[in-house]
């Protein structure tokens, strides 16, 4: 799982997931997932993102022996965000999905996974499953629509998402969705009314 570096100068109380991680590259300090609602209730909320990673770097059983130095390089790491968000949250985001079949067996027969990439259209996730339905959970919910395999895996695409460090940035194309019927009625009405030209009665 890649992380994202939080900005340090971020308000704690301005920090959405509900986890993140602390790591420090000097001291090779890496603590497992931390719940935010936990840290703001021991450290507060007024603190900075930095403040904060520095706090948790010299809390614990083995405190951070750089922090009181001043050299900690504790850092907050952000986990990626279908671990964390729900379906509103990428829905408004516009953010895109696409379903990959992960079948490796038909029957007692060994077999292929489905070629195809499948666009998963979120507002009709939405309309399903709840505006609340977290994204960790989504992969239990669908299936692939061309064998009906359980197994499939979920991409997302957070448009102007920065590349997580430490990962080779991949070319990956945005795709859109569909426009709606009542979308594209909407368009042709704005279209039509922009066309219009005024004439003078002489």
């Amino acid at each position: 799982m890649s992380y994202r570096l939080i900005p340090p100068e971020m308000l704690v109380a301005e920090y959405e997931p509900t986890t993140l991680r602390v790591a420090c590259e000097r001291c090779k300090r890496d603590a497992p997932e931390l719940k935010v609602q936990a840290l703001r209730k021991r450290f507060g909320s007024n603190l900075t993102m930095g403040q904060l990673a520095l706090k948790v770097a010299l809390s614990g059983k083995t405190p951070c022996g750089l922090a009181e130095t001043g050299q900690c390089r504790a850092r907050a790491w952000e986990p990626p965000p279908w671990h964390w968000a729900d379906l509103d949250r990428a829905w408004k985001g516009g953010w895109m999905a696409r379903l990959y079949c992960k079948r490796h067996r038909g029957g007692v027969k060994a077999s292929k996974s489905c070629p195809e990439v499948v666009i998963v259209d979120v507002e009709t996730l939405v309309a399903t499953l709840g505006y609340d339905f977290k994204l960790e959970h989504l992969r239990s919910r669908l299936q692939c629509p061309r064998c009906h395999s359980t197994l499939i895996d979920v991409e997302w695409i957070v448009p102007d998402a920065s590349p997580p460090p430490f990962a080779p940035t991949a070319d990956v194309v945005p795709l859109r969705l569909k426009p709606t019927p009542a979308q594209r009625a909407l368009r042709t009405m704005r279209v039509i009314e922009g066309s219009k030209k005024t004439t003078k009665i002489r």
